[in-house]
């Protein structure tokens, strides 16, 4: 049974219910803390179902004899990096990101602040699939305890945050977006001495003023605000449980998400003096390639997700990784993908080289084209295998990569990704290269193939 994708357990909560969540908590401390009497830190983000969700897993981890800490809404790198510092046994965020309110999830977290390997997540799943599920005697059942507060998280947030200056902006517009981020980015960003504003800045289990996904579209009121506010405001956005952040530049553009972490990632090199590895992952911009070549470093690319990232950066001992939707881990620090701190880190880099709108209009990104084909999630791993044999038996590409899905890299770098997405019944097509014209006819060849395979897997 495969409950974990690349985000942890995640679902409409019509399909999570409060018996399956329990056995999961229990699975959690039969598989993962052995029924020990450890330390197991719970935290979630502001959707109204996450009461239920808490209370449920809860039962599950104290019949399994495991101690839980309730840290009520907390952002996820908060949960991550506090089960880090306390050495607990595991960490468990219920949130479901970006998605809808209708919509919650569990992410568990080890010792290191990273997302649980493979390994571990296949021993819960193992677990509940074979209700493998130890209810320890009553005697020796765990403690509930509820301790609020992010008090170690915050002190790093504020070591992180003693190179920005200040005089670089007028005002730093923070948008939440009623996410998990809402009083812990307002608290500890006045209290490092930003002028701060924040829009959308109360807990909302709806969502009801933006969607929680920070995207362009979904960000027209900070984009406002900042326009119209003044030349040295920026703006700085999150997502539902804050380990995503993303910028608006002080003429109020959203800018491109591709385009931010590039233009990061080199900063990062050329401040460890043209030398270091940055990772990301294959859906990524050719254009982190270019920008962190050319000063030195060097680019290695992983598995979508953050978990694959976190390792790959912790393995080869990298500079700094990340998803271009705005999940960067910073290793100084922890390795959890970090909102809160990728702000900082954001005006720390364009308050020495900035402003943002002169970096990013220096830059003349490659455009990128996408579409998701419909496939049913049983024949994905055939269809795959398929499309792998029929693309590696022509020759007009450089490389394939074949560590998530199948990307193509051709010799002028620009490549097409056909990958299977670990969350959804699609297959998402990607195609980047160096006219709108080309890119679009490669994603159209591509995802008629894929839509030809699916027909013929169908029948």
């Amino acid at each position: 049974m495969k409950l974990f994708s690349t985000s942890g357990i995640r679902r409409k909560v019509t399909n999570l219910s409060p018996e399956f969540i329990s056995k999961v908590g229990m699975a959690i401390s039969t598989a993962i803390c052995n029924n020990s009497g450890s330390d197991i830190i719970l935290a979630r983000d502001a959707r109204l179902t996450g009461a239920m969700v808490e209370h449920a897993i809860s039962s599950g981890i104290i019949a399994g004899g495991c101690n839980v800490e309730r840290k009520g809404i907390m952002p996820t790198p908060a949960l991550a990096y506090h089960t880090h510092k306390t050495n607990a046994c595991a960490g468990i965020m219920l949130t479901a990101s970006h998605n809808p309110p209708e919509y919650n999830g569990i992410k568990v977290f080890d010792k290191t602040s990273m997302g649980l390997s493979p390994e571990d997540e296949t021993k819960i799943e193992k677990a509940v699939a074979e209700n493998k599920l130890k209810q320890v005697n009553w005697e020796n059942f765990g403690e509930d305890r509820e301790v609020f507060g992010s008090t170690i998280y915050e002190e790093m947030l504020y070591d992180a945050s003693s190179d920005i200056n200040f005089e670089k902006f007028d005002t730093v517009i923070a948008d939440p977006g009623g996410g998990a981020g809402c009083e812990l980015v307002a608290h500890v960003y006045e209290k490092i001495g930003l002028n701060l504003l924040t829009i959308n800045g109360i807990f909302d289990g709806y969502f009801s003023a933006r969607p929680s996904e920070p995207v362009g579209k979904n960000l027209t009121a900070l984009k406002s605000s900042v326009l119209h506010h003044n030349e040295k405001a920026i703006g700085l956005a999150f997502d539902g449980d804050a380990d995503r952040c993303v910028a608006v530049d002080e003429k109020g553009r959203f800018v491109p998400l591709d385009v931010l972490i590039s233009l990061y990632a080199r900063y990062v090199v050329e401040q460890n003096s043209g030398k270091g590895l940055i990772i990301t992952h294959v859906d990524a911009s050719m254009l982190i390639d270019k920008l962190v070549t050319n000063v030195g470093g060097k680019v290695k690319r992983t598995k979508v997700g953050d978990v694959a990232i976190g390792n790959m950066v912790a393995n080869e001992k990298a500079l700094f990784g990340g998803e271009p939707c705005g999940a960067w881990i910073h290793p100084k620090y922890h390795l959890c993908p970090d909102g809160p701190l990728t702000g900082l880190k954001i005006l720390e880099w364009i308050s020495e080289r900035g402003p943002l709108s002169k970096l990013v209009d220096e830059i003349n990104d490659y455009p990128v084209k996408r579409v998701k084909v419909p496939c049913e999630n049983e024949i994905k791993q055939a269809l795959l295998t398929i499309l792998d044999k029929k693309l590696s038996s022509k020759d007009n590409y450089k490389t394939i990569l074949k560590i998530d899905g199948l990307r193509i890299n051709f010799e002028d770098d620009s490549w097409v990704l056909i990958r299977p997405s670990g969350t959804e019944p699609y297959f998402r097509v990607t195609s980047q290269a160096m006219c709108e014209k080309e890119s679009q006819e490669r994603l159209d060849f591509y995802a008629t193939l894929v839509k030809k395979e699916i027909d013929v897997l169908m029948k």
